[in-house]
């Protein structure tokens, strides 16, 4: 019999017991770390919502800084359109009269010399385009609410063809209807010319007054020619100057229903 405590064998299963032991403290860690990373992840989650947040609120402020820029601007935008359409009311009226007089169904009468300077007058929309400038910079005109931004698209597209019709109708001006009212009807500059500017400007005028030939001016095809194109293209300036009122009291209906 071998007395030597040191060959004794360990007892049977202890091995084993501390495998256990160690993938059990291992499970632990295991999950310790897993869950680490998950609180990880959520922090970085919710700090990325928390930025988007403040990014998309920023945004939405900026927006709205720049809607009531825009706003301002279309009411600024909607006192001009309203004085040119009313101007070109009375430029309708002034070449209907005329045209009236020419065909001989209201009698000639010096109310002519008033028609022909007001017709000569040139008309040019400046739309405020800071608000339209500063949005479509910030990259903010695709953000819009789609009723909203493709009201706002319509509106400057349209103006965009109002100014092609301005230059139209006052290239017709410059080349074609006051060179030939200068030339041919120069005895409109008068004091007795009923347009107050011309009026005043010749009131200490000694001079007497003449009417206009009227044998001249019934027979005078070219005037008539040039009258019937200004007839037209203020007909057609008042139907531009209208859509644009129209079309900006839309977008101001829309901005007003958001806020």
């Amino acid at each position: 019999m071998n007395d030597n405590p040191t060959s004794a064998k360990a007892p049977a299963g202890s091995k084993t017991g501390s495998s256990a032991e160690a993938s059990a403290k291992a499970g632990k860690y295991l999950k310790y770390a897993i869950g680490e990373i998950i609180l990880v992840v959520i922090g970085i989650l919710i700090a990325l919502q928390i930025n988007n947040w403040n990014e998309s609120n920023k945004i939405d402020k900026s927006i709205a800084s720049h809607l009531e820029i825009l706003r301002q601007n279309l009411i600024e935008d909607q006192t001009q359109l309203q004085s040119l359409k009313e101007n070109m009311t009375q430029n309708i009226k002034c070449a209907d009269s005329s045209m009236a007089q020419i065909k001989t169904l209201v009698p000639l009468n010096n109310s002519m010399k008033k028609y022909l300077i007001l017709l000569v007058r040139e008309f040019q929309f400046s739309p405020n385009t800071n608000g339209i400038e500063t949005m479509t910079q910030s990259n903010e005109i695709p953000a819009l609410d789609t009723e909203l931004r493709t009201a706002v698209l319509n509106y400057y597209a349209l103006i965009e063809r109002t100014k092609e019709r301005e230059h139209i109708s006052n290239a017709q001006i410059q080349t074609k209807f006051e060179p030939y009212i200068n030339a041919e009807y120069a005895v409109i500059f008068q004091k007795d010319n009923e347009f107050e500017f011309i009026a005043s400007f010749y009131k200490d005028d000694p001079r007497p007054t003449s009417s206009i030939d009227e044998d001249k001016i019934l027979n005078d095809k070219t005037l008539e020619s040039v009258l019937v194109s200004r007839y037209y293209q203020c007909i057609a300036l008042e139907d531009f100057y209208s859509e644009l009122i129209e079309s900006s009291d839309k977008i101001l209906s829309i901005i007003n229903s958001e806020e």
